[in-house]
């Protein structure tokens, strides 16, 4: 009777979206200091990273364990990301405000550029931060090559989507509401199905039998 419960898809969706609930909450609580925001996003990334490879569940102990394992390089990499970030807003503006023709635009536009690579590295950092070991300097590494090397679809969706759902919750009330409830949390579900597709040509897991849509078979996976 419990597993046939358990198996009921209606049951599940329901499971899965009062985790994302939960995982939403804590993700924005633990993001009220504004500088925890890093290690924050890398202990909602454990969550739903785990759950694509293993399932539902253990949703605030693994949430907090990821918060904490992450917390230097998650928060070092935060910091960096908002002052990069402030100066490239502040340098957009000042070229948009000064009447400096070809220059300024072309400066501006330079500007955006560099914003937009820098937002494509900083969204494939943090999941990096939650899913491997390694030094900070290599962890940025790993995401410009990846950023870069799987442009499309991985980066594509992967900055697309959030800042898609941030706009709309900008500009819409009900969609800055959903977003609150559980926005957060579901965009980074559905983007670690793409960054773990990436992650698994990388690590070495234990195959979880032949309906292992990652690793097929039973020995380990690629390096």
């Amino acid at each position: 009777m419990t597993e046939q419960y358990m198996n009921n898809p209606v049951i599940r969706v329901l499971n899965r979206c009062t985790d994302l609930v939960v995982l939403n909450l804590l993700f924005l609580l633990c993001s009220l200091p504004i500088v925890t925001i890093g290690a924050a996003l890398s202990g909602m990334y454990t969550v739903t990273l785990r759950s694509i490879r293993y399932g539902d569940g253990y949703v605030i102990p693994t949430f907090f364990k990821g918060f904490k394992e992450s917390f230097r390089q998650a928060t070092i990499s935060w910091l960096i990301t908002l002052g990069v970030g402030v100066l490239l807003f502040v340098d957009v503006r000042f070229w948009s405000a000064m009447d400096a023709g070809v220059v300024g635009s072309t400066m501006m536009m330079v500007s955006i550029a560099v914003g937009i690579l820098f937002l494509m590295v900083a969204s494939w950092a943090f999941p990096l931060i939650a899913k491997m070991e390694d030094s900070l300097g290599h962890m940025w590494q790993n995401a410009l090559k990846m950023a870069v090397g799987y442009f499309f679809p991985y980066t594509i969706v992967c900055v697309g989507l959030p800042v898609v759902a941030c706009y709309l919750a900008y500009i819409n009330g009900p969609m800055l509401m959903l977003m609150l409830i559980l926005g957060f949390a579901t965009i980074a579900y559905c983007c670690s199905f793409f960054f773990y597709r990436v992650f698994s040509k990388h690590i070495t897991e234990e195959s979880l039998g032949p309906e292992d849509v990652l690793y097929p078979g039973d020995g380990a996976s690629r390096e």
